[in-house]
């Protein structure tokens, strides 16, 4: 029954192919994992940096208050 034979080493083929592919897809998965990790530090940092910019830009626009109040001859209210 060589047809048969032929047949199961067909399927045995492909089966050894899909096994490679899932090896394949499971290699990226793992890349693609490490890259997101990797976008949400950055992201966090982001974040981060953006919470410290409004910190100054908060802090910068008091001092300058504080400036131009003084160089009108305000005093300060406190």
């Amino acid at each position: 029954m060589p047809y048969i034979e032929d047949r199961v080493s067909s399927v045995e083929g492909d089966i050894a192919q899909i096994r490679e592919d899932v090896t394949e897809i499971r290699g990226d998965l793992a890349a693609l994992k490490a890259g997101q990790s990797a976008m949400e530090l950055k992201l966090n940092r982001v974040v981060e940096d953006m919470a410290e910019i409004k910190a100054n830009q908060i802090e910068t626009s008091s001092l300058l208050a504080r400036i131009l109040a003084r160089l009108e001859g305000v005093k300060p209210s406190a």
